[in-house]
Protein backbone atom coordinates (compact mmCIF):
# COMPACT_ATOMS: atom_id res chain seq x y z
CA UNK A 1 0.00 0.00 0.00
CA UNK A 2 2.97 2.33 0.48
CA UNK A 3 3.50 3.19 -3.23
CA UNK A 4 -0.13 3.82 -4.08
CA UNK A 5 -1.57 7.36 -4.08
CA UNK A 6 -5.02 7.55 -2.67
CA UNK A 7 -7.38 10.46 -3.36
CA UNK A 8 -10.84 10.88 -2.07
CA UNK A 9 -13.83 11.42 -4.35
CA UNK A 10 -14.38 15.15 -5.09
CA UNK A 11 -10.78 16.10 -4.57
CA UNK A 12 -8.73 17.26 -7.56
CA UNK A 13 -5.93 15.02 -8.60
CA UNK A 14 -2.43 16.26 -7.64
CA UNK A 15 -1.62 17.05 -11.30
CA UNK A 16 -4.63 19.27 -11.59
CA UNK A 17 -3.56 21.13 -8.46
CA UNK A 18 -0.27 21.99 -10.04
CA UNK A 19 -1.95 22.94 -13.33
CA UNK A 20 -4.48 25.12 -11.54
CA UNK A 21 -1.69 26.87 -9.71
CA UNK A 22 0.06 27.58 -12.95
CA UNK A 23 -3.17 28.94 -14.45
CA UNK A 24 -3.70 31.19 -11.45
CA UNK A 25 -0.14 32.49 -11.66
CA UNK A 26 -0.45 33.11 -15.42
CA UNK A 27 -3.80 34.87 -15.10
CA UNK A 28 -2.57 37.01 -12.25
CA UNK A 29 0.59 37.82 -14.16
CA UNK A 30 -1.37 38.72 -17.28
CA UNK A 31 -3.69 40.88 -15.23
CA UNK A 32 -0.72 42.61 -13.74
CA UNK A 33 0.79 43.14 -17.19
CA UNK A 34 -2.50 44.49 -18.53
CA UNK A 35 -2.88 46.72 -15.53
CA UNK A 36 0.64 48.02 -15.95
CA UNK A 37 0.06 48.51 -19.67
CA UNK A 38 -3.21 50.34 -19.04
CA UNK A 39 -1.51 52.48 -16.47
CA UNK A 40 1.27 53.22 -18.94
CA UNK A 41 -1.19 54.18 -21.64
CA UNK A 42 -3.11 56.39 -19.22
CA UNK A 43 0.14 58.03 -18.21
CA UNK A 44 1.06 58.63 -21.84
CA UNK A 45 -2.39 60.06 -22.60
CA UNK A 46 -2.20 62.34 -19.57
CA UNK A 47 1.27 63.42 -20.57
CA UNK A 48 0.12 64.13 -24.15
CA UNK A 49 -2.89 66.16 -23.04
CA UNK A 50 -0.85 68.30 -20.65
CA UNK A 51 2.26 68.75 -22.79
CA UNK A 52 3.05 71.61 -25.18
CA UNK A 53 5.44 71.46 -28.15
CA UNK A 54 7.47 74.34 -26.75
CA UNK A 55 7.78 76.55 -23.70
CA UNK A 56 8.17 79.55 -26.02
CA UNK A 57 5.03 81.59 -26.77
CA UNK A 58 5.54 81.93 -30.53
CA UNK A 59 2.74 82.78 -32.96
CA UNK A 60 2.00 80.52 -35.89
CA UNK A 61 -0.49 81.35 -38.65
CA UNK A 62 -1.67 78.06 -40.14
CA UNK A 63 -3.73 77.75 -43.32
CA UNK A 64 -6.28 74.92 -43.18
CA UNK A 65 -7.36 74.05 -46.75
CA UNK A 66 -10.98 73.28 -47.50
CA UNK A 67 -11.88 69.61 -46.96
CA UNK A 68 -8.97 68.85 -44.61
CA UNK A 69 -9.55 65.87 -42.31
CA UNK A 70 -8.01 65.13 -38.90
CA UNK A 71 -4.80 63.62 -40.26
CA UNK A 72 -4.06 66.43 -42.71
CA UNK A 73 -4.86 69.10 -40.13
CA UNK A 74 -2.62 67.35 -37.60
CA UNK A 75 0.28 67.19 -40.01
CA UNK A 76 -0.06 70.87 -40.90
CA UNK A 77 -0.05 71.78 -37.21
CA UNK A 78 2.92 69.51 -36.51
CA UNK A 79 4.89 71.08 -39.38
CA UNK A 80 4.42 74.48 -37.76
CA UNK A 81 5.32 73.24 -34.28
CA UNK A 82 1.80 73.71 -32.91
CA UNK A 83 1.43 70.02 -31.92
CA UNK A 84 4.25 67.67 -30.99
CA UNK A 85 2.96 64.47 -32.64
CA UNK A 86 0.71 64.46 -35.71
CA UNK A 87 -0.45 60.85 -35.26
CA UNK A 88 -1.41 61.29 -31.63
CA UNK A 89 -3.17 64.59 -32.30
CA UNK A 90 -5.13 62.99 -35.16
CA UNK A 91 -6.25 60.25 -32.72
CA UNK A 92 -7.16 62.98 -30.24
CA UNK A 93 -9.33 64.72 -32.87
CA UNK A 94 -11.10 61.45 -33.66
CA UNK A 95 -11.59 60.68 -29.97
CA UNK A 96 -13.18 64.12 -29.57
CA UNK A 97 -15.29 63.53 -32.70
CA UNK A 98 -14.02 66.87 -33.97
CA UNK A 99 -13.85 66.06 -37.69
CA UNK A 100 -17.26 67.62 -38.58
CA UNK A 101 -16.27 70.88 -36.88
CA UNK A 102 -12.95 71.41 -38.64
CA UNK A 103 -12.99 74.57 -40.77
CA UNK A 104 -10.99 75.94 -43.65
CA UNK A 105 -9.20 79.25 -43.24
CA UNK A 106 -6.25 80.92 -41.58
CA UNK A 107 -6.03 80.59 -37.81
CA UNK A 108 -3.63 81.90 -35.19
CA UNK A 109 -1.97 79.35 -32.91
CA UNK A 110 0.88 79.45 -30.41
CA UNK A 111 3.65 76.93 -29.83
CA UNK A 112 2.91 76.67 -26.08
CA UNK A 113 -0.72 75.59 -26.45
CA UNK A 114 -1.97 72.28 -25.06
CA UNK A 115 -3.87 69.94 -27.44
CA UNK A 116 -7.23 70.97 -25.98
CA UNK A 117 -6.39 74.63 -26.58
CA UNK A 118 -5.38 73.87 -30.16
CA UNK A 119 -8.68 72.05 -30.63
CA UNK A 120 -10.60 75.04 -29.24
CA UNK A 121 -8.90 77.29 -31.80
CA UNK A 122 -9.70 74.89 -34.63
CA UNK A 123 -13.37 74.71 -33.73
CA UNK A 124 -14.27 78.15 -32.41
CA UNK A 125 -11.63 80.83 -32.98
CA UNK A 126 -12.20 83.56 -35.54
CA UNK A 127 -10.15 83.48 -38.69
CA UNK A 128 -7.12 85.73 -38.96
CA UNK A 129 -8.28 88.92 -40.70
CA UNK A 130 -6.30 91.37 -42.80
CA UNK A 131 -7.19 95.06 -43.10
CA UNK A 132 -7.60 97.24 -46.16
CA UNK A 133 -8.17 100.98 -45.83
CA UNK A 134 -10.06 103.14 -48.30
CA UNK A 135 -9.63 106.86 -47.54
CA UNK A 136 -12.51 109.21 -48.25
CA UNK A 137 -12.70 110.77 -51.69
CA UNK A 138 -11.31 107.92 -53.81
CA UNK A 139 -12.71 106.92 -57.18
CA UNK A 140 -13.55 103.35 -58.12
CA UNK A 141 -10.20 102.80 -59.85
CA UNK A 142 -8.28 104.10 -56.82
CA UNK A 143 -10.22 101.84 -54.46
CA UNK A 144 -9.63 98.91 -56.80
CA UNK A 145 -5.87 99.46 -56.68
CA UNK A 146 -5.93 99.43 -52.88
CA UNK A 147 -7.97 96.22 -52.76
CA UNK A 148 -5.48 94.52 -55.07
CA UNK A 149 -2.49 95.80 -53.08
CA UNK A 150 -4.04 94.30 -49.93
CA UNK A 151 -4.27 90.92 -51.65
CA UNK A 152 -8.02 90.77 -52.25
CA UNK A 153 -8.34 89.93 -55.91
CA UNK A 154 -7.39 92.09 -58.85
CA UNK A 155 -8.09 95.75 -59.50
CA UNK A 156 -9.57 94.78 -62.87
CA UNK A 157 -12.14 92.50 -61.23
CA UNK A 158 -13.04 95.11 -58.59
CA UNK A 159 -13.58 97.72 -61.30
CA UNK A 160 -15.56 95.30 -63.46
CA UNK A 161 -17.95 94.49 -60.61
CA UNK A 162 -18.42 98.17 -59.76
CA UNK A 163 -19.69 98.74 -63.30
CA UNK A 164 -21.58 95.49 -63.89
CA UNK A 165 -25.33 96.16 -64.14
CA UNK A 166 -26.39 92.66 -63.08
CA UNK A 167 -24.08 92.65 -60.09
CA UNK A 168 -25.19 96.14 -59.03
CA UNK A 169 -28.85 95.08 -59.25
CA UNK A 170 -28.12 92.06 -57.03
CA UNK A 171 -26.94 94.35 -54.22
CA UNK A 172 -30.46 95.71 -53.64
CA UNK A 173 -29.19 99.20 -52.84
CA UNK A 174 -31.60 101.96 -51.71
CA UNK A 175 -31.33 103.47 -55.19
CA UNK A 176 -34.15 103.20 -57.71
CA UNK A 177 -33.45 102.55 -60.50
CA UNK A 178 -30.08 100.86 -59.82
CA UNK A 179 -27.20 103.25 -60.58
CA UNK A 180 -25.02 102.86 -63.67
CA UNK A 181 -21.93 102.34 -61.50
CA UNK A 182 -21.08 102.06 -57.80
CA UNK A 183 -19.16 105.33 -57.84
CA UNK A 184 -19.94 107.07 -54.56
CA UNK A 185 -21.76 104.07 -53.07
CA UNK A 186 -18.73 102.12 -51.86
CA UNK A 187 -18.28 103.52 -48.37
CA UNK A 188 -14.66 104.36 -47.56
CA UNK A 189 -13.44 102.89 -44.27
CA UNK A 190 -11.04 100.28 -42.91
CA UNK A 191 -12.37 96.78 -43.48
CA UNK A 192 -10.93 93.42 -42.43
CA UNK A 193 -11.21 90.19 -44.41
CA UNK A 194 -9.82 86.66 -44.27
CA UNK A 195 -6.93 86.07 -46.65
CA UNK A 196 -9.15 84.06 -49.01
CA UNK A 197 -11.42 87.07 -49.66
CA UNK A 198 -11.70 88.25 -53.25
CA UNK A 199 -12.76 91.48 -54.97
CA UNK A 200 -16.44 90.57 -54.81
CA UNK A 201 -16.29 90.20 -51.02
CA UNK A 202 -14.77 93.66 -50.68
CA UNK A 203 -17.21 95.39 -53.03
CA UNK A 204 -20.23 93.72 -51.41
CA UNK A 205 -19.06 94.70 -47.93
CA UNK A 206 -18.57 98.34 -48.93
CA UNK A 207 -21.96 98.44 -50.65
CA UNK A 208 -23.58 96.83 -47.61
CA UNK A 209 -22.19 99.68 -45.48
CA UNK A 210 -24.05 102.13 -47.73
CA UNK A 211 -27.27 100.15 -47.31
CA UNK A 212 -26.82 100.04 -43.53
CA UNK A 213 -26.27 103.79 -43.42
CA UNK A 214 -29.74 104.49 -44.76
CA UNK A 215 -31.89 103.95 -41.69
CA UNK A 216 -35.36 105.48 -41.35
CA UNK A 217 -34.07 108.67 -39.72
CA UNK A 218 -31.69 109.42 -42.56
CA UNK A 219 -34.27 108.62 -45.23
CA UNK A 220 -36.71 111.02 -43.59
CA UNK A 221 -34.02 113.67 -43.28
CA UNK A 222 -33.13 113.38 -46.97
CA UNK A 223 -36.79 113.76 -47.88
CA UNK A 224 -36.95 117.13 -46.09
CA UNK A 225 -34.43 118.43 -48.65
CA UNK A 226 -36.27 116.76 -51.52
CA UNK A 227 -33.31 114.45 -52.08
CA UNK A 228 -33.11 110.70 -52.66
CA UNK A 229 -30.35 108.63 -51.03
CA UNK A 230 -28.53 108.59 -54.36
CA UNK A 231 -28.73 112.37 -54.70
CA UNK A 232 -27.38 112.74 -51.18
CA UNK A 233 -24.43 110.56 -52.20
CA UNK A 234 -23.89 112.74 -55.29
CA UNK A 235 -23.83 115.96 -53.28
CA UNK A 236 -21.78 114.39 -50.49
CA UNK A 237 -19.14 113.36 -53.01
CA UNK A 238 -18.76 116.99 -54.09
CA UNK A 239 -18.53 118.11 -50.46
CA UNK A 240 -15.92 115.42 -49.84
CA UNK A 241 -13.71 116.62 -52.68
CA UNK A 242 -14.04 120.30 -51.78
CA UNK A 243 -12.44 120.12 -48.34
CA UNK A 244 -10.15 117.92 -46.32
CA UNK A 245 -11.25 119.62 -43.09
CA UNK A 246 -13.90 117.59 -41.31
CA UNK A 247 -15.21 120.66 -39.45
CA UNK A 248 -15.88 122.45 -42.74
CA UNK A 249 -18.04 119.81 -44.36
CA UNK A 250 -21.38 120.98 -42.85
CA UNK A 251 -20.52 124.55 -43.92
CA UNK A 252 -19.60 123.51 -47.47
CA UNK A 253 -22.83 121.52 -47.61
CA UNK A 254 -24.76 124.57 -46.44
CA UNK A 255 -23.40 126.64 -49.34
CA UNK A 256 -24.41 124.00 -51.89
CA UNK A 257 -27.89 123.62 -50.38
CA UNK A 258 -28.34 127.40 -50.55
CA UNK A 259 -27.21 127.51 -54.18
CA UNK A 260 -29.54 124.66 -55.14
CA UNK A 261 -32.48 126.44 -53.52
CA UNK A 262 -31.74 129.56 -55.59
CA UNK A 263 -31.21 127.44 -58.73
CA UNK A 264 -27.64 128.66 -58.93
CA UNK A 265 -24.99 126.45 -60.46
CA UNK A 266 -22.82 124.65 -57.92
CA UNK A 267 -19.63 125.76 -59.73
CA UNK A 268 -17.42 123.16 -58.05
CA UNK A 269 -13.93 122.64 -59.45
CA UNK A 270 -13.78 118.93 -58.51
CA UNK A 271 -16.75 118.26 -60.80
CA UNK A 272 -14.79 119.72 -63.72
CA UNK A 273 -11.83 117.51 -62.89
CA UNK A 274 -13.99 114.37 -62.77
CA UNK A 275 -14.98 114.83 -66.39
CA UNK A 276 -11.47 115.52 -67.70
CA UNK A 277 -9.71 112.56 -69.26
CA UNK A 278 -6.19 113.91 -68.93
CA UNK A 279 -6.21 116.18 -65.89
CA UNK A 280 -2.68 117.47 -65.25
CA UNK A 281 -3.28 119.35 -62.01
CA UNK A 282 -4.45 122.63 -63.58
CA UNK A 283 -7.95 123.82 -64.46
CA UNK A 284 -7.88 126.14 -67.47
CA UNK A 285 -10.54 128.60 -68.64
CA UNK A 286 -11.31 126.25 -71.50
CA UNK A 287 -11.95 123.46 -68.98
CA UNK A 288 -14.44 125.63 -67.12
CA UNK A 289 -16.37 126.35 -70.32
CA UNK A 290 -16.09 122.84 -71.76
CA UNK A 291 -19.44 121.07 -71.39
CA UNK A 292 -19.60 117.58 -69.95
CA UNK A 293 -22.23 115.95 -67.70
CA UNK A 294 -20.33 116.65 -64.46
CA UNK A 295 -19.21 120.23 -65.13
CA UNK A 296 -21.27 122.19 -62.61
CA UNK A 297 -20.05 125.45 -64.09
CA UNK A 298 -22.14 124.49 -67.13
CA UNK A 299 -25.00 122.31 -65.84
CA UNK A 300 -27.57 123.30 -63.27
CA UNK A 301 -28.36 121.13 -60.28
CA UNK A 302 -26.48 118.00 -59.31
CA UNK A 303 -24.11 115.99 -61.49
CA UNK A 304 -25.64 112.74 -62.82
CA UNK A 305 -23.46 110.54 -60.56
CA UNK A 306 -21.15 110.94 -57.57
CA UNK A 307 -17.60 111.99 -58.39
CA UNK A 308 -15.90 110.03 -55.60
CA UNK A 309 -16.58 107.91 -52.53
CA UNK A 310 -17.93 110.16 -49.74
CA UNK A 311 -17.34 109.11 -46.16
CA UNK A 312 -20.03 108.90 -43.51
CA UNK A 313 -19.14 112.38 -42.24
CA UNK A 314 -19.71 113.91 -45.68
CA UNK A 315 -23.05 112.11 -46.05
CA UNK A 316 -24.10 113.36 -42.62
CA UNK A 317 -22.94 116.88 -43.51
CA UNK A 318 -25.36 116.93 -46.44
CA UNK A 319 -28.18 115.71 -44.23
CA UNK A 320 -27.33 118.00 -41.31
CA UNK A 321 -25.66 121.15 -42.70
CA UNK A 322 -25.22 124.19 -40.54
CA UNK A 323 -27.65 127.03 -41.19
CA UNK A 324 -26.06 129.91 -43.09
CA UNK A 325 -26.85 132.34 -45.88
CA UNK A 326 -23.46 131.75 -47.49
CA UNK A 327 -23.34 131.22 -51.25
CA UNK A 328 -19.59 131.28 -51.92
CA UNK A 329 -16.32 129.98 -50.53
CA UNK A 330 -12.68 130.28 -51.56
CA UNK A 331 -9.57 128.45 -50.44
CA UNK A 332 -7.32 130.32 -48.02
CA UNK A 333 -4.41 128.11 -49.12
CA UNK A 334 -4.03 126.56 -45.69
CA UNK A 335 -6.57 123.79 -46.09
CA UNK A 336 -9.50 125.95 -44.96
CA UNK A 337 -11.94 128.26 -46.78
CA UNK A 338 -13.40 131.73 -46.45
CA UNK A 339 -17.19 131.77 -46.76
CA UNK A 340 -19.20 134.70 -48.10
CA UNK A 341 -22.86 135.62 -48.47
CA UNK A 342 -22.36 138.06 -51.36
CA UNK A 343 -20.47 137.93 -54.60
CA UNK A 344 -18.80 141.27 -53.83
CA UNK A 345 -17.24 139.89 -50.66
CA UNK A 346 -16.34 136.68 -52.43
CA UNK A 347 -14.56 138.59 -55.20
CA UNK A 348 -12.48 140.46 -52.61
CA UNK A 349 -11.53 137.18 -50.95
CA UNK A 350 -10.61 135.60 -54.29
CA UNK A 351 -8.36 138.58 -54.95
CA UNK A 352 -6.82 138.31 -51.50
CA UNK A 353 -6.22 134.56 -51.38
CA UNK A 354 -5.89 133.52 -55.01
CA UNK A 355 -4.88 136.28 -57.40
CA UNK A 356 -2.23 137.85 -55.14
CA UNK A 357 -0.83 134.38 -54.51
CA UNK A 358 -0.28 133.91 -58.25
CA UNK A 359 1.70 137.15 -58.63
Amino acid sequence: MSGVAIHLPGEPKPGWKRLWGVVVVVVCGLGLVLALAAGGVALQVRSFLNATPSTEHEERIVVIPKGSGPMRVSRLLAEEGVVADADRFALFLRWKKAAPGLRAGQFRFYTDQRPDEVLETLLNASEVLYPVTFPEGLRIEEMAARAEAAGFGTAARYTELARDAAFIASLDLPVDPPPPTLEGLLVPDTYSFPRAAVAEDVVRTQAEAFKTYWNDERRERAATFGLTPYEVAVLASVVEKETGQAAERPHIASVFHNRLKKRMRLESDPTIIYGLKNYDGNIRRADIRRPHPWNTYVIRGLPPTPIAGPGIAALDAVLWPIETDDLFFVSKNDGTHHFSETYAEHARMVNQYQRRRKK
